[in-house]
């Protein structure tokens, strides 16, 4: 079933590959493996930049492999540099509206 153009008009949707669609949704497959969640929010909790030990040890990886597999996957909302790992802009704006959206239920 086609679109209807009064939903979503050509002259207003981007073309290209590179949507904002896709990024969100590449950004929802990075949150919803439990792995990658784990490593975003670690460096949401650290108040400086995480070395890849302390980061591998505050997820508890052992296996490197498995830790940079992660890391390539979630690289649109990490950062490295020389000082280590920080969530970039777009990661803590991520991780922070999740997390304010997170309620506790009995």
């Amino acid at each position: 079933m086609a679109i209807p153009e009064y939903v979503w008009s050509t002259a207003t949707a981007n073309p290209s590959p590179g949507t904002q669609l896709e990024a969100a949704t590449h950004h929802f497959d990075v949150l919803a493996e439990p792995t990658r969640a784990a490593i975003l929010d670690a460096l949401f909790e650290a108040d400086s930049p995480l070395s890849y030990t302390e980061l591998a040890a505050s997820v508890d990886i052992e296996d490197n492999g498995r830790l940079n597999y992660h890391l390539r996957q979630s690289d649109a909302l990490i950062d490295q540099s020389a000082a280590g790992y920080t969530l970039s802009e777009t990661g803590a704006e991520i991780v922070a509206s999740v997390r304010s959206g997170l309620t506790i239920q009995s």
